[in-house]
């Protein structure tokens, strides 16, 4: 009886155990559940944060190209603008000898135009034929050295609007790079945000197995290697900006540079219209002077008519006269050819105008001793013609007094 009581108490002590141990099993599945249900909401809020920061990592590596694409473009801004730069500096060098050409060509003719108000009338009428041809030679050289002004001008509006071009690109290109460091700090921002929010995730679950360990550690890394791309971001930046600083100074200095030849170019287009005008004034009095030759020529024309009236050899100086006008004109054109064919050599022009202008000048001298010949040999015929009218006087007188 005694054991059987013992079986009916130890019965319902073990249906409890029994009991509580399955409550503990419960309990435990219910708990393993949870936390397992807590590890995959965990899990996948790291694979999300995972997800941004490897966007937020591609949108660094993006701004960074960007930001490569920029200096680049910069860099090549400054090889053109050396390049423009240096290509004006070669094309004003020739445009400066050019002008010094047509300076010392304009100085040695109104030289020359000095030395031949010093001759005489007859002599300076002779030689300004010659004038006129290097006067409109002058003015051709003129209106090519305005043509060239004028193509400088504008080059140099076209170089300025390239510039206006080049300050308008700088300026996107800053802006770009403000736009970047502005929102540097919002990733930064949002990065730190990410980071705050998985300490709180991870302080809050607190997490105990290795795989969490790993997940953190991984993600505190890549929070780091992110940093270190943003401060060398920033350095980036910095520098960008110097450089930036660096060719706004120098697109400044290549302003005034344009300025101050554009006024060297103005300074010298007055002096070409100073020049212009003496020239001017040049041509009115080779105007006159033509007008005084023409009329000479006019009383030369009558004096030949005469003189082919009275006697044939005047007859024959008139047709030599007329031979050697046409040698003159002969010259002239052969000059003139030589002129328009051999502009480049200036120089070797200038020597055989000089050889062309004495040997002109020897043969006006054969003219001039010409003229004073027939001027001779006119007096002499109006002498003998005086005389013969005496004679012709005295016959009449002594006819006359004979019947007497």
């Amino acid at each position: 009886s005694s054991a059987c009581a013992h079986l009916t108490v130890a019965s319902p002590c073990e249906a409890e155990l029994q009991e509580l141990v399955h409550q503990i099993d419960i309990m435990v599945n219910s708990k393993k559940v949870e936390w397992e249900r807590k590890m995959k909401a965990l899990e996948a809020k790291m694979d999300i944060q995972d997800q941004e920061l490897a966007s937020t990592q591609s949108k660094l590596d993006q701004k960074g190209q960007e930001v490569g694409l920029l200096r680049q473009k910069l860099e090549d801004l400054h090889e053109t603008k050396y390049e423009m730069a240096q290509n004006y500096e070669a094309q004003l060098k020739a445009l400066k000898s050019q002008f010094s050409k047509l300076t010392h060509s304009y100085e040695k003719l109104q030289s020359h135009q000095l030395k031949q108000k010093k001759v005489e009338s007859r002599e300076e009428c002779a030689e300004s034929l010659e004038t006129p041809s290097e006067l409109n030679n002058l003015y051709r050289k003129l209106e090519e050295f305005k043509a060239k002004l004028r193509e400088w001008d504008k080059k140099g509006t076209i170089c300025q609007n390239y510039l206006v071009y080049l300050d308008t690109q700088q300026k996107s290109l800053s802006k770009k790079c403000n736009l970047f460091q502005k929102q540097t700090p919002n990733y930064q921002f949002q990065i730190s945000n990410k980071k705050q929010n998985q300490e709180e995730v991870i302080t809050y679950e607190q997490p105990q197995s290795e795989k969490e360990e790993l997940i953190i550690e991984k993600l505190k890394a890549t929070v780091n290697e992110i940093a270190i791309n943003k401060n060398k971001l920033e350095e980036e930046n910095l520098k960008l900006r110097e450089d930036l600083k660096m060719y706004q100074n120098q697109c400044q200095n290549m302003e005034a540079d344009f300025s101050e030849m554009r006024n060297e170019l103005q300074s010298r287009d007055a002096r070409w219209r100073r020049i212009q005008l003496e020239c001017q004034q040049l041509h009115t009095e080779l105007l006159k002077i033509r007008d005084y030759k023409d009329m000479h020529q006019s009383s030369c024309v009558q004096l030949t008519e005469q003189l082919e009236n009275k006697n044939s050899e005047s007859f024959l100086l008139a047709q030599s006269q007329e031979h050697q006008r046409e040698e003159l004109n002969k010259i002239r054109n052969h000059l003139y050819r030589e002129e328009q064919s051999h502009r480049s050599e200036q120089e070797r022009m200038k020597t055989e105008i000089s050889d062309l202008t004495e040997e002109l000048h020897q043969k006006e001298i054969t003219i001039a001793t010409i003229m004073e010949k027939a001027s001779l040999l006119e007096r002499q015929l109006k002498m003998e013609l005086e005389i013969k009218d005496k004679l012709l006087a005295k016959q009449q007188v002594c006819k006359q007094a004979k019947p007497a």
